[in-house]
């Protein structure tokens, strides 16, 4: 039984030294390390500054691109305002265009929404980023974008086999597509800033 005993404080010793070896990197703990490491975005508020309530923007690590957070208020962010296609931004490919989301710009550029002045509507290859799971409903990460709506956004990408209709993000499906977006549709938009990703 001695030996059992010896055996087992021994273990216990050797489990404790490889533990404490792991959890520290040049001498520090790993869990004084930034948190901004692991996190995969960062909330800020209207002035910019990082924020864990009321929140106006997400700063998206990986991509490295800020988007807009909509609001229930009523205001320009709104979730529920929509706009037909076309304005600042816009592919020019095709005829149909309109100067709805214009508003949208420019408020928010005015405003310097997040202490940033250069918003604009996302290329396509930006929407789908926000896409977190084709198989998982919803498609959005809701802890961060809580009011987007199950819907289809608009890009500013074009098709240009279909120049009637512009591309678009469905954050009810995961799919990405051009026939849910003809261009005189209502359709919200989710604005972004940073690295532009054609």
């Amino acid at each position: 039984m001695k030996s059992i005993a010896l055996n087992k404080s021994t273990f216990i010793s050797m489990l404790f030294i490889i533990t404490n070896a792991l959890n520290c990197s040049a001498g520090e703990p790993v869990t004084e390390k930034p948190l901004a490491v692991t996190e995969p975005y960062r909330l800020v508020d209207i002035k910019g500054k990082p924020t864990s309530i009321n929140a106006h923007c997400a700063i998206i690590e990986s991509s490295g691109l800020t988007w807009e957070l909509k609001t229930d208020d009523g205001g320009i962010h709104d979730k529920d305002n929509v706009y037909r296609w076309g304005g600042i931004g816009a592919e020019k490919t095709g005829t149909i265009f309109f100067d709805d989301w214009n508003s949208l710009l420019n408020a928010t550029n005015n405003e310097k929404l997040c202490g940033f002045n250069d918003w604009r509507v996302p290329t396509i290859e930006e929407l789908k980023t926000l896409v977190t799971s084709a198989e998982r409903k919803p498609v959005i990460d809701t802890s961060i974008f809580s009011l987007t709506q199950a819907m289809p956004y608009w890009s500013v990408s074009t098709y240009q086999h279909y120049p009637e209709h512009a591309q678009t993000v469905d954050f009810a499906t995961g799919t990405s597509n051009y026939y849910t977006g003809f261009r005189g549709d209502r359709l919200p938009v989710h604005l972004v800033r940073g690295n532009k990703k054609q």
